[in-house]
C-alpha cells in the first residue's frame, strides 16, 4: 500500500482544487460537474493490489461486498464457498475461481465502507469531512467488462466519484429532488431525456448531487473507481435537533389529556404549536443548529491500547 504520509499534502491540494471557484456556493447540492484529471496526484491512494489484498485478508460478505450486473445482485453461492475449519466450525470465504468467472462474465464488484478498512482511503475520507463538515464514506466499484451494474437509479445523497483506473461512462437524466426514502431509488422510471453523457478517465473527478437519475457503464475495462457519499442535511434533521432542544420545555411536556373535557388536549396542542412556531422563528436558529453539527467529531475510530513498554521489557 502507498505510504499515506506521502499523499496527505496531495489530498489537501485535490480537495482545494475541487472547492475552488465558488463550488460550495454555486455547484454543491445544485448541479453535476466533471473535474478533468483533478485527482491525478492521488490515484495511487488505491489500486488493484490494494483491492486484491482486501479480498485476501478480510472476510467480506453481503451487504458490504456484492456482485451485480444489469440491476440484479448475484447470489453469494455463485462466488463464495463454505470450508470446514478447526473444531467443527465452517468458514465462508471467497472462491477465487468462481469470483474470476463472475467478474469476467460482466459482474461489477461493489464494496461498501472501504474507508473503514483501508488507511489511505480513510485519510482521504477524513480530508473531505474536514472541508465539508459532514460525514463522508467511500464505496468501491470494480468491473472488467463493458456492462452496467445497477441500471439507471438515483441516490438520496451527494457523491464525489474518483476514477482510478479504466474508463466509465455516465448517462445523467433528470432529477427526483425531494423523496428521501431509500426504497424509492429503485422505483419509477427515469426521464427519457439524457441531460448529459460523459466518460470519466483515470484521475477525473465527478460530482453528482442527490436525486439525479444516472446509469454508469464500464466504457473500457478493467475499471476501478471510488465513490464518496455525503448525507444531505434536511428539514427533518433540523426538526429532530429542535425537538431535542425542547425536550424539557414546559409546553412540550404537558400531557395530552385524552379523557374528560375535550377542550383540554386542544389547549395543550395550542401551546405546543405556539412553542414550536416561536422556536422556528428565532433568528439564530440555523446558526445554532449548524454550530452544533460543525462541532461534531467526524473522522475515523481510533483506539489507544494500554502502555506496553513495561511488559515488553519484562
Amino acid at each position: 500500500m502507498e505510504d499515506t504520509r506521502d499523499l496527505s499534502g496531495a489530498m489537501e491540494d485535490v480537495i482545494s482544487t475541487l472547492m475552488a471557484d465558488g463550488f460550495l456556493s454555486r455547484i454543491y447540492h445544485h448541479e453535476h460537474r466533471v473535474f478533468p484529471a483533478a485527482a491525478e496526484k492521488i490515484r495511487d491512494v488505491f489500486g488493484w493490489d490494494d483491492l486484491n489484498e482486501l479480498l485476501e485478508t478480510h472476510q467480506l460478505r453481503s451487504p458490504q461486498m456484492r456482485l451485480s450486473r444489469d440491476g440484479k445482485q448475484l447470489a453469494e453461492a455463485a462466488y463464495m464457498e463454505a470450508r470446514a475449519a478447526r473444531r467443527g466450525r465452517r468458514r465462508v470465504r471467497i472462491d477465487p475461481v468462481k469470483l474470476r468467472t463472475a467478474l469476467h462474465a460482466g459482474h461489477t464488484l461493489a464494496m461498501r465502507y472501504v474507508d473503514e478498512i483501508h488507511p489511505g482511503v480513510s485519510q482521504l475520507s477524513e480530508a473531505f469531512e474536514r472541508r465539508l463538515l459532514s460525514d463522508f464514506e467511500f464505496n468501491l466499484y470494480a468491473s472488467w467488462a463493458p456492462t452496467g451494474s445497477f441500471n439507471a437509479h438515483w441516490d438520496d445523497h451527494d457523491v464525489f466519484v474518483i476514477q482510478l483506473q479504466g474508463r466509465k461512462r455516465w448517462r445523467i437524466f433528470g432529477r427526483n429532488e425531494f423523496s428521501m426514502h431509500p426504497a424509492d431509488s429503485a422505483m419509477g422510471t427515469p426521464p427519457a431525456e439524457v441531460v448529459d453523457d460523459l466518460v470519466l478517465s483515470p484521475g477525473d473527478v465527478f460530482f453528482l448531487p442527490r436525486g439525479f437519475w444516472h446509469d454508469p457503464v464500464t466504457e473500457e475495462g478493467p475499471s476501478l473507481h471510488i465513490t464518496g457519499s455525503i448525507p444531505c442535511t434536511t428539514g427533518m434533521d433540523l426538526a429532530r435537533w429542535l425537538l431535542d432542544q425542547l425536550r424539557e420545555d414546559e409546553a412540550m411536556c404537558a400531557e395530552l389529556l385524552r379523557f374528560g373535557n375535550p377542550d383540554d388536549p386542544q389547549e395543550v396542542l395550542r401551546k405546543v404549536r405556539e412553542r414550536l412556531n416561536g422556536a422556528l422563528a428565532e433568528e439564530d436558529l440555523l446558526q445554532r443548529f449548524f454550530a452544533v453539527r460543525d462541532g461534531a467529531q467526524f473522522g475515523r475510530f481510533q483506539l489507544g491500547l494500554p502502555d506496553v513498554g513495561s511488559a515488553s521489557a519484562a
